[in-house]
């Protein structure tokens, strides 16, 4: 019985219409799965926008505590502080500086932080946007997570020193997955060096912010740590930081 499945299997084989007819089957299949391979990481990188678009900048009071390592021409110093974001308060008054190395803000502390509180940018994962709204290419890391690497980013995307870098920065973006939802879990940012006012040179920056799903199903930043270095006016220098992120409350849109 074997041997004649085997060969009818053979005459099949031999039968140049049968075999024109399997090849064609097998091509069809081939653009079938390899279409399937192709659609997916597309469908995830949309399903990460429309999540990061339905996050919005006024949807969460928040604290975050900035500790900083900063050398300058060899020279240490640490910096701890505090601070409160909350979107239900007028413009001018959201962010508010609770303390500077664990002492109430001086006046001057107070004065540099009320100039640029209006225009500092909000941090969270609806900044993610701007990038999966970019193109990108997909891969796999070693624990089979898909990594959407982004060469260029759109303008104002990064900040460093007061000035946006997002020019000459890349991202890989990290996505994990929490009951069944993927989400962004982490960011990593580089930006190659570069000058900024003419005056200084960024030698290096990289940053890596991390994400979490909160108790409302929206991913929440927790933490944001960035290295850079860099020299100007006969000065080199460069920072550690690490920011936590906590004491989040839903405030719903506005």
């Amino acid at each position: 019985m074997n041997r004649e499945i085997n060969q009818t299997m053979k005459n099949l084989i031999i039968n140049p219409l049968t075999r024109a007819a399997i090849a064609g089957l097998a091509v069809w299949l081939a653009s079938v799965f390899m279409a399937h391979g192709q659609n997916k990481p597309d469908d995830l990188k949309q399903r990460i926008l429309a999540q990061a678009q339905s996050v919005g900048a006024d949807d969460y009071a928040f604290t975050r505590t900035i500790r900083t390592d900063q050398t300058s021409n060899g020279k240490m110093e640490k910096k701890v502080r505090i601070e409160k974001f909350d979107p239900t308060k007028p413009t001018e008054t959201r962010w508010t500086l609770v303390s500077v190395d664990n002492a109430p803000p001086s006046a001057t502390d107070l004065n540099a932080f009320r100039k640029d509180a209006v225009t500092r940018n909000v941090p969270g994962y609806h900044r993610l946007a701007k990038y999966f709204g970019s193109p990108a290419t997909a891969s796999s890391n070693a624990l089979g997570r898909a990594v959407f690497h982004f060469a260029a980013l759109p303008k104002s995307s990064v900040i460093t020193l007061d000035t946006d870098v997002s020019q000459n920065a890349t991202a890989d973006a990290t996505v994990s997955e929490a009951n069944g939802v993927p989400f962004v879990e982490q960011v990593h940012i580089t930006v190659k060096p570069m000058r900024i006012k003419l005056l200084m040179k960024l030698d290096s920056f990289e940053s890596t912010s991390r994400y979490r799903i909160g108790p409302e199903g929206k991913p929440l930043m927790v933490e944001q740590t960035s290295d850079l270095s860099g020299s100007g006016l006969g000065q080199t220098g460069g920072a550690h930081s690490v920011v936590t992120y906590s004491d989040y409350r839903a405030v719903g849109k506005r």
